[in-house]
């Protein structure tokens, strides 16, 4: 019986999106045989399924017929959507409440309600990142971070995103906002980047958003080494809110030793924490211009803070990746599936629920 049977969600994305993060996640941790990766049809056939832990992707294609063959100790709803709250549908949402009341995704803001315990995720790996940290420390030990003469003071690479948080139906272009202050700001900073953004993309923005042409990155697409190279030459990197509040940009950007000038992440819960203290915070629509002059002052008081954040994320990370050595994030995400006890649709399938504690890595 596999401690956790992960049925995968029924949405147009990527296999990683649809389950395939979490299940690694977990494999790494509790080893292949205890996770069960599966898909809604395979509940159509072979025999009832036991579980200790169902983690039910959301949008989901499973129906109370279909779960009805599953018996299992703990329900957890998720989805890797970018979209703030919850993505169940109308038609579905009762019958999963009944399940569970546990929900989790990627990030976590504290005005989400919903009469939910919303939970974390593990975000998918990022390889290219991993080889490279462990290239430039194999290459240059002690010297990495510092191995770049970081002459750009502020650097930004990315889509033409915008965030849309669950209270509001106008979505937010913060990264526009930040790229045209700094472009029309007073004190000249030396900055690499700007905005990617096809022609068909540019067409359907600018006349909401006016002309970008002066935002766009000159180099186009990059190669993530290009990236990286940029980043490790930076003093601070920005990261405006996207898609969502968080971004893997975060995370590159202390490993690559930059300081973060992000926008308001401290009502903003990851499964991989972030060094709140060493990072600064920009409110939505306030100015960024002075937190970047005020992240610029900070850095040439405190050189070290770069080499503290990375210290930070490698707590529960190594070189950028999860490891079977680092425990604290499972122990983490199992502390967050205390929800209700689980049950099927027909109550008689159900097991006795158990708590987090059970489901403890294996040594």
């Amino acid at each position: 019986m596999p401690r956790f049977l992960i049925v995968q969600c029924d949405a147009n994305c990527g296999r990683g999106a649809r389950g395939a993060n979490l299940s690694r996640f977990l494999r790494i941790f509790h080893g292949r045989g205890a996770v069960e990766l599966i898909q809604a049809r395979d509940l159509d056939r072979g025999p009832v399924r036991e579980t200790d832990v169902l983690c039910l992707g959301m949008p989901t294609a499973v129906d109370p017929q279909q779960l009805a063959r599953v018996r299992f100790r703990q329900a957890v709803l998720f989805d890797y959507s970018d979209l703030g709250g919850p993505v169940w549908s109308p038609e579905s949402e009762s019958w999963l409440r009944s399940l569970t009341d546990v929900y989790l995704k990627p990030w976590v803001e504290e005005s989400w309600d919903f009469g939910l315990r919303w939970g974390t995720l593990p975000i998918r790996r990022y390889p290219a990142l991993t080889w490279h940290v462990k290239l430039l420390r194999g290459l240059f030990r002690g010297r990495y971070p510092d191995l770049c003469r970081r002459d750009h003071e502020v650097s930004f690479l990315g889509n033409c995103t915008a965030y849309q948080g669950v209270a509001s139906n106008k979505r937010y272009h913060q990264r526009v906002e930040w790229l045209r202050e700094l472009r029309q700001s007073e004190r000249p900073f030396s900055f690499w980047g700007g905005l990617q953004a096809s022609a068909a993309n540019r067409a359907r923005l600018e006349p909401t958003l006016g002309d970008l042409t002066d935002l766009i990155a000159p180099e186009g697409r990059l190669l993530f080494s290009q990236f990286l190279y940029h980043l490790l030459r930076s003093q601070i990197v920005l990261t405006p809110a996207g898609n969502a509040r968080w971004s893997y940009r975060h995370y590159e950007a202390i490993y690559a030793g930059a300081l973060l000038v992000s926008n308001d992440f401290r009502a903003v819960r990851t499964l991989i924490p972030l060094p709140q203290e060493n990072m600064l915070h920009v409110a939505d629509h306030a100015p960024v211009v002075p937190v970047i002059t005020a992240a610029l002052e900070r850095l040439a008081r405190e050189p070290s803070l770069p080499r503290q954040n990375i210290d930070f994320l490698e707590t529960y990370l190594q070189d950028g990746d999860y490891h079977r050595g680092k425990p604290q994030l499972m122990d983490e995400f199992l502390s967050q599936l205390g929800g209700r006890s689980g049950c099927t649709v027909d109550s008689s399938n159900s097991i006795p629920n158990s708590s987090a504690d059970q489901f403890r890595r294996v040594a």
